[in-house]
């Protein structure tokens, strides 16, 4: 019951419109947040999950019901890790760089590995970037058929795939793309538009696309 009147005003900020509701959200998270820059825009709408592992860099806006996951895993659940020696985050931690755009309806999962977004990236609607998910069956027993996709059964009848994700800078990711753990991918690079994005080798300013993704033509053409 203590809780009950922060909640009561979080909901009444959350979906406050217009310029004050603005400037009513970046006073509440920046003291709730693990770190909030300089002129932030945070619009209506927006979910933080363990904001104490969220940080948020300058000059960014996180769009309209984003929805952004962080935080410790601490569970007894199978886990299958995939390593990303690029990765320069915290296990857990969800880092923002300056200048960046999360467009409406975009979900950022860095639970338990993390995900690091570097300087002046841009994600298009509907994207999803993921650092922790249920795998569709066990690694230890794959002929195991009780275990569950999803959360709603026992620790022993799930298991997990995590690995951190890393974005150079730069780097743009169209309408509906998604991006799983484990996944590098280098500077100036551009996910083409309902692009899958798993762990592979990725050129530099490269346009990456499909499914499974691959690196394509260039992105900035190089003068002849």
């Amino acid at each position: 019951m203590r809780e009950l009147p922060t909640n009561i005003w979080l909901m009444i900020i959350s979906y406050l419109p217009g310029e004050i509701g603005f400037i009513l959200r970046y006073r509440y998270w920046k003291r709730k947040l693990k770190y909030l820059g300089e002129n932030v825009k945070i619009d209506t709408g927006v979910y933080f999950q363990k904001p104490d592992y969220i940080m948020i860099d300058d000059k960014c806006w996180i769009d309209k019901y984003v929805i952004i996951m962080a935080g410790l895993d601490q569970s007894e659940r199978e886990k299958i890790y995939l390593k990303n020696k690029n990765f320069k985050g915290e296990p857990g931690v969800v880092y923002i760089g300056k200048n960046v755009h999360v467009s409406s309806g975009c979900i950022i999962s860095g639970i338990s590995a993390g995900v690091y977004i570097s300087d002046d990236c841009g994600f298009s609607a509907n994207c999803k970037v993921y650092a922790f998910s249920h795998h569709y069956r066990s690694r230890k027993n794959p002929a195991n058929s009780e275990i569950h996709f999803g959360p709603m059964v026992s620790p022993e009848r799930q298991c997990l795939v995590e690995g951190p994700v890393y974005l150079g800078r730069n780097t743009g990711v169209a309408l509906n793309s998604v991006i799983l753990p484990g996944t590098y991918i280098p500077d100036n690079c551009f996910v083409a538009i309902n692009s899958v994005v798993s762990p592979k080798s990725f050129q530099s300013n490269s346009i990456i696309s499909g499914n499974p993704a691959k690196s394509g033509e260039e992105r900035f053409k190089q003068n002849e």
